[in-house]
């Protein structure tokens, strides 16, 4: 789906490391057809339920009922068990991010950090279309394949904590740096949550969150506090990130823990339903839309983005 027209100067240009390119000014075009929606179903112990039907989902657009044209089921069975050569015939196309924040503020968690992502990206699906950024108050992204795993090893041991933090500029580079790539794109984000250096405010960063449909996961890395109030107001950012995008959130404080984390990422890739509409909603006047989800099943958490940008009223010559 392509949407609403956004032009937006990204800050952080410096020179990238081999594979990247710089980050262009991101310009989106708004012609919506298909809207497409990514749902995760949840229940109460946090299990993936596989085992429902078109009929049992009602999905509405600003209140309004909206018909499933497009209706598909994930795996039944757990992607984690899966034997290798069959993970590989169901990746299809994915697209796969991963953001390290190594700003000086992660200088005490940077060890787990670089233990964490390599775990992170050895057992993700197979793509062509991996991407890696890590950031201070600059910006390094570089794109792989799956299969490159001593370029990623030594991407990611070659990372060094230092500098002010620009995690606002981060997440829209890497949204600009997707947008138009087909597939379905997933983001997990590594960060302590505080910014100190972005030219972006985080208003112009949730603008591109919805233009965006990318599911991303934040992991929040702590350094150790359990200063409770201190954690909370820290990881704000990375849990509307992921609540705005039907993604997850978690709190990063040892290898288990994240490991845990990772399975069940993993586990949504292959067990989200896919559905597919064409809006009621005939206007040109870009403006966003509240999209809702629900299941006809009882004690179920739904997952899914928010919603997207209509098209845009038609350009008037003068």
């Amino acid at each position: 789906m392509r949407m609403k027209r956004f032009a937006l100067a990204l800050c952080a240009a410096t020179p990238l490391l081999a594979h990247a390119q710089e980050p262009q000014i991101p310009t989106f075009t708004a012609e919506v057809d298909m809207v497409s929606v990514a749902v995760a179903v949840v229940d109460d112990d946090g299990n993936f339920v596989t085992n429902l039907t078109a009929d049992q989902f009602t999905l509405y657009e600003d209140g309004k009922n909206q018909e499933i044209h497009i209706f598909a089921a994930g795996l039944e069975e757990s992607w984690v068990e899966l034997p290798p050569d069959v993970k590989d015939d169901l990746s299809g196309r994915q697209v796969i991010g991963l953001i390290v924040d190594t700003s000086g503020s992660m200088e005490d968690d940077m060890r787990l950090v670089r233990e964490a992502a390599i775990k992170f990206l050895t057992n993700i699906p197979k793509t062509e279309k991996l991407f890696i950024m890590d950031f201070d108050e600059n910006i390094r992204i570089s794109h792989y394949s799956s299969d490159d795993q001593r370029l990623i090893s030594h991407r990611i041991y070659a990372m060094e904590s230092e500098g002010w933090t620009a995690l606002y500029d981060a997440v829209a580079t890497f949204l600009e740096r997707v947008y138009y790539l087909d597939g379905r794109k997933t983001l997990v984000l590594f960060s302590d949550g505080v910014d100190s250096r972005s030219t972006l405010g985080v208003g112009e960063v949730f603008e591109m969150v919805k233009l965006s449909n990318v599911t991303m996961h934040s992991i929040h890395f702590t350094s150790g506090s359990r200063n409770a109030s201190r954690l909370f107001e820290q990881g704000r950012f990375l849990r509307r990130l992921a609540r705005e995008t039907g993604g997850s959130y978690a709190v990063g404080r040892s290898l288990e823990q994240i490991d845990e984390f990772y399975d069940k990422i993993l586990e949504e890739l292959f067990s989200q339903y896919s559905l597919g509409y064409v809006s009621s909603n005939l206007k040109h006047d870009g403006k966003y839309r509240k999209i809702k989800v629900e299941v006809s099943v009882e004690d179920v958490k739904v997952r899914h983005r928010r919603g997207y940008y209509g098209p845009q009223p038609p350009a008037t010559n003068h």
